[in-house]
């Protein structure tokens, strides 16, 4: 129990220094200062780099070579059904975050982390699967996927994306709505290669759209969680909806009360930032459109953009617009 204890208060301290990036958070990693940023912090060894990942379920720490967790990290966070051009850009998108994200750790020298340079969870940073976890998850196409992905990583290892001469924030998600939306309209803070591009592929998912339906006592307990005071007749429950030019929702009313999108995808579980709540026969609906926070590379997009001919380097610089591949 004291180690449990422990290890929550690691990684919620993690969520303060260093919030996630990748797939499923709504805050930025941080608001970085344009100043120079320093060099990699983690251990190099004469065959090559090391991370150190923390398990965000044990709290235990491994050091891992740096292909071998791109490796993993790509098994985690794409489908290896995807095309391989799709492939190559997510893992080049892996350690451009693995690399900013260590860098910094090295800036912050009272890293919550500890020895550890990122997490494997998802929530807080980007996913990592082991091996021998690629091999429970994959099965008896483990050999066929693992030789997929081990070959994009390969042709792509060391690449990563960078702006004004520093580590880009290389932040992807599932699907987009249609189109991305800026850094800006969803965390506040502007980083000018994270921007809305059209993103018209992910239309086509079969995962694009989802609903989510909750009773009048059900919407009404989460909406005061999310601070809402909610009284009187349900169906004047459901206010203004303010949404982003790129069609995602900012904030929305419940009540009288002002409510951001964030805190409503949390509280409700829904997938996207892109919906529409509506009100019918004593129930509240969410249609939700894309998955994720909808920030920079699409994934669905990417595979996309891969199957119509496009390379990696080419699906990086659309969702990526002025960043450069080193």
């Amino acid at each position: 129990m004291r180690m449990n204890l422990i290890i929550c208060i690691i990684l919620a301290l993690a969520l303060i220094i260093c919030p996630v990036a990748a797939l499923g958070s709504d805050a930025p990693q941080e608001e970085y200062d344009r100043t120079e940023t320093s060099v990699k912090s983690a251990e190099l060894a004469e065959n090559g780099d090391y991370i150190s990942v923390m398990s965000a379920s044990t709290g235990k720490i491994e050091r891992v070579g740096m292909r071998e967790y791109v490796i993993g990290c790509v098994a985690a966070e794409m489908s290896a059904l995807y095309h391989t051009e799709a492939l190559k850009a997510q893992a080049a998108a892996c350690y451009t975050y693995a690399k900013k994200t260590r860098e910094q750790n090295e800036k912050h020298k009272d890293s919550s982390l500890g020895a550890a340079d990122i997490t494997d969870s998802p929530d807080l940073h980007q996913g990592y699967l082991s091996e021998n976890q690629r091999k429970e998850k994959w099965g008896e196409k483990f050999k066929e996927y693992e030789d997929k992905i081990s070959a994009a990583v390969d042709e792509v290892f060391g690449h990563y994306l960078a702006y004004n001469g520093e580590t880009a924030l290389a932040v992807y998600h599932a699907i987009s709505a249609g189109s991305t939306q800026s850094a800006k309209s969803l965390w506040g803070s502007e980083f000018p290669y994270l921007i809305s591009v059209e993103s018209p592929g992910d239309r086509l998912s079969p995962d694009y759209t989802s609903t989510v339906e909750f009773s009048e006592s059900e919407f009404k307990k989460h909406a005061k969680k999310c601070g809402a005071s909610l009284d009187g007749n349900a169906e004047k429950w459901l206010g203004k909806t303010e949404k982003s030019d790129s069609g995602y929702v900012t904030s929305m009313i419940l009540g009288d009360d002002k409510i951001s999108a964030s805190k409503i995808r949390d509280e409700f579980g829904l997938r996207s930032l892109c919906f529409d709540a509506e009100y019918s026969e004593g129930k509240f609906i969410f249609t939700c459109y894309g998955y994720g926070h909808g920030v920079g590379m699409s994934q669905y997009g990417a595979d996309y953009m891969a199957r119509q001919g496009f390379s990696w380097q080419e699906i990086l610089m659309h969702y990526y617009p002025g960043a450069e591949i080193v």
